[in-house]
C-alpha cells in the first residue's frame, strides 16, 4: 500500500491502523507528544476513507471515517485503556446521534483528565506541531474542487481546507443538471444553513435567485 508519513524523522512510519479505499492514499502525523492520526486522502486532495487517531500508549482514541471531505458513518471515542465512551453517528457532515457512556457522568474530573486526551483531541499536543497553512487573515487557505457525475455533468463544487476537509459553500446538481443542496460547511462539518431547490415552491418568498434557478433556505438540523 502506498502511503506518505507525515512524521519527525525519529518517530519512524509505524504500520498503518487505517486501510484505505482505492484511490485515496494513507497519510500519518506523529505529534510531538506521542500521539499521532492517520487519514486517507484522494488525488483533488479531499479526506475519502477511516481516520485513526492514537495515544501515545498506542491504544485508539478515535475512529471514524469521511466521505469527500465530510464527517460521515459512526465515530467512536475511547479511553486510554481502550474502553469505548462516546460514539457519534454522521450523515454528510451532521451530527445525527450521540451516544455516551453513562459511567462517565459519574467519573471525576480528575478520573476523566487520567482516561482521556486533552481538549485537542491529541494527546499532548504542542504548539510547533505543524498546523493548516493560514493566509494573511489567519484563516485557513482553501482551494476550490469540482465534482462530476460520470457522464461528465457538474455534481458539486466547494472548498477543501489544508486539512483535506469541506470549508465554505458546497454547491450540489442532480444528474440531470438541477441545482440540488446548497450546504456550508467548516472542518467536514455543517455550519449554519443549509438550501434545498424545492421546484414545486419557486413562488415562495423565501426564494433567492442563484445560477439561474431558486433556493429555498431551509434550517440545518
Amino acid at each position: 500500500m502506498r502511503w506518505t508519513c507525515l512524521a519527525l524523522a525519529l518517530a519512524g512510519c509505524a504500520a498503518p491502523r487505517a486501510l484505505c479505499p482505492p484511490g485515496a492514499a494513507l497519510a500519518r502525523h506523529v505529534y510531538s507528544g506521542g500521539g499521532d492520526a492517520e487519514w486517507c486522502r484522494r488525488a483533488d486532495g479531499l479526506r475519502q476513507g477511516p481516520e485513526s487517531r492514537a495515544y501515545e500508549n498506542g491504544v485508539e482514541s478515535v475512529t471514524g471515517s469521511y466521505d469527500e471531505g465530510a464527517q460521515s458513518g459512526v465515530w467512536r471515542y475511547r479511553f486510554n485503556d481502550g474502553r469505548n465512551w462516546r460514539a457519534e453517528r454522521w450523515d454528510d457532515g451532521a451530527l445525527v446521534e450521540t451516544i455516551v457512556d453513562p459511567a462517565v457522568a459519574r467519573m471525576s474530573a480528575a478520573e476523566l483528565a487520567a482516561a482521556g486526551p486533552t481538549t485537542s483531541g491529541v494527546i499532548k499536543l504542542a504548539a510547533h506541531d505543524p498546523l493548516p497553512a493560514l493566509d494573511a487573515s489567519g484563516a485557513a487557505m482553501a482551494r476550490q474542487v469540482v465534482l462530476r457525475w460520470p457522464g461528465g455533468q457538474l455534481r458539486a463544487a466547494g472548498g477543501v481546507d489544508g486539512e483535506g476537509l469541506r470549508t465554505g459553500v458546497w454547491r450540489f446538481w442532480s444528474e440531470d443538471g438541477r441545482p440540488a443542496r446548497e450546504i456550508e460547511f467548516a472542518g467536514g462539518i455543517r455550519d449554519r444553513a443549509a438550501r434545498a431547490w424545492h421546484p414545486a415552491s419557486c413562488r415562495s418568498s423565501s426564494f433567492r435567485a442563484a445560477m439561474g434557478d431558486l433556493w429555498r433556505a431551509t434550517a440545518d438540523a
